[in-house]
């Protein structure tokens, strides 16, 4: 892969876990620990999620084999699925599982905003 996309994907993994492991305290504090771990592993999964995607996309759009993004989505979902089905029975820690896998996009979103302002002038 490119190594500006392997950049791109370390840094992305190193701002998440860390904002993510921060707001885990926080949701102790507030919460139970327990939530804040269901927090945090849906801030992992859906961080699995970005790192397989940008991966395919990298590896196999360069070699003409696109088709093959195409069914690895679908293995994408199957494992998000896997993941939320033990806490379908508690509509709390399904809450505590969806923050913790948007948030990741959010942080996603404001650390590329916060990072292209650094070059400006």
């Amino acid at each position: 892969m490119n190594k500006e996309v392997n950049k791109l994907l370390l840094h992305t993994l190193k701002y998440s876990l860390g904002s993510g492991l921060l707001i885990s305290l926080v949701i102790i504090l507030i919460s139970t620990f327990i939530n804040a771990g269901i927090y945090m592993i849906g801030i992992c999964v859906s961080l699995i999620n970005f790192l397989a995607s940008g991966y395919v996309i990298g590896k196999f759009l360069k070699k003409n084999k696109a088709w093959i993004i195409i069914p690895t989505y679908f293995v994408r979902m199957a494992f998000i699925i896997a993941t939320v089905s033990p806490f379908l029975k508690n509509m709390e820690y399904v809450i505590y599982y969806m923050m913790g896998f948007i948030s990741h996009y959010v942080l996603l979103i404001v650390f590329r905003i916060k990072e292209n302002r650094k070059g400006s002038v």
